[in-house]
């Protein structure tokens, strides 16, 4: 060891270029590693709901359309979404409101009957507001962690109160160990919580936000989205089949038909939030090459110039393996006094969660291969080297 680093220093002049390069590779790629990491943190975060084959449906009601096409407008559309149940190809159908997930930001969630401030003993906090029926869970693939969904029954409870499912986040907001059978108020209602689901993330970089769903029956005098789970692959015949059905059942000119594909959605939201990365990760990523390219031709021109010394270590005793090692430790020696700024850097910018420590740790496993990769070459062909050949001169 000792002696690399003397080889090294007597040519530093040779290695700054090196050690200059690196220092600013690991940085950037450290900057990197952390990012795509922190957003596959967020990403698996509970409450994401399974989305794949699945449908929101609506009516789209213009300004101009009068109470009686509104009203019969409202009603007809279960009438499309039952003759659409009968199709071989739909799975589930579920009536909710604000349940189905990217149709809008959080902070877009605001008004009346989106949030509500719900007091909890001595506690009030903002809670989203979500309706679904008893097949909402089943559509969604909403995971319980307490307790059960809503059965299908349009009444209160014994007490009187209506049932209400919540989110965990909800229950440690409230404080609550163990939710079910809790009970609060909101307005002049009561309600008792009867399952607590993990999460309803509305957007898939994003914590599941505090929230309630309620039954679909408790909410009245308002238009609602319908979900519909479909068997893979009949995506296409299913949107035919709902405009041909919704323009028979519901003629109005002022009432349109709106349908959206949630996984295209997702698809959506998930470009939004991981173009900044991958704009990141573009330039890091030719910066890389780059840098490779240059690495491994300063060794490969160090090492044709040493050739002569390498020649004087075969014929002294050395094994071809020995002057590998000579070369592929003295990239590694470079690269690891190249990483110490990078490291004393994250230690002032990060508070080493378990995912910076892991980041980290991957950046400086990915640059030592780096220095490993660059210098084999170079190393292997002055292992190479015919010392008759290289001394014939000397």
């Amino acid at each position: 060891m000792r002696h690399l680093l003397k080889m090294i220093w007597n040519r530093k002049h040779r290695y700054s270029w090196i050690f200059t390069e690196q220092v600013l590779v690991t940085v950037i790629l450290m900057l990197l590693a952390v990012s795509v990491l922190e957003a596959y943190k967020k990403y698996k975060t509970p409450g994401m709901l399974d989305v794949e084959h699945t449908f929101v449906v609506r009516c789209s009601i213009g300004k101009d359309a009068t109470r009686e096409e509104r009203n019969n407008s409202m009603q007809s559309i279960n009438i499309v979404l039952e003759n659409l149940k009968k199709l071989p190809y739909v799975k589930t159908v579920s009536s909710a409101y604000n349940l189905a997930p990217y149709q809008r930001a959080d902070e877009l969630y605001a008004g009346q009957y989106t949030v509500d401030s719900i007091k909890i003993d001595d506690k009030r906090f903002l809670t989203i507001i979500k309706w679904s029926d008893e097949f909402g869970a089943s559509v969604l693939s909403i995971k319980m962690e307490e307790g059960k969904w809503f059965e299908n029954r349009e009444k209160t409870l014994p007490d009187g109160s209506y049932p209400v499912v919540i989110t965990r986040q909800f229950a440690d907001k409230a404080g609550w160990m163990t939710a079910v059978g809790k009970k609060f108020t909101r307005g002049n209602r009561f309600y008792t919580v009867i399952g607590v689901a993990t999460g309803l993330k509305q957007e898939p970089f994003k914590p599941s936000p505090v929230a309630i769903v309620m039954p679909l029956y408790s909410m009245s005098g308002m238009p609602y989205e319908n979900l519909v789970k479909i068997d893979p692959g009949m995506e296409r015949e299913f949107t035919e089949s709902f405009y041909k059905e919704f323009r028979r059942v519901i003629p109005y000119e002022n009432v349109e038909a709106s349908i959206f594909y949630l996984p295209s959605s997702k698809k959506m939201w998930v470009s939004q939030s991981i173009l900044p990365i991958v704009l990141q990760g573009i330039p890091t990523l030719f910066l890389f090459i780059f840098a490779f390219i240059g690495t491994f031709g300063l060794y490969w021109m160090i090492s044709q110039k040493r050739m002569k010394e390498f020649a004087l270590r075969i014929a002294l005793g050395s094994t071809k393996k020995r002057l590998m090692n000579i070369v592929i430790g003295e990239s590694l020696l470079v690269t690891c006094i190249a990483v110490l700024p990078a490291l004393l850097l994250s230690f002032f910018i990060y508070e080493y969660t378990a995912v910076h420590v892991v980041a980290v740790s991957a950046t400086l496993f990915i640059m030592l291969l780096f220095a490993v990769v660059s210098a084999w070459y170079p190393a292997w062909t002055v292992s190479r080297v015919n010392p008759a050949e290289a001394l014939q001169y000397e």
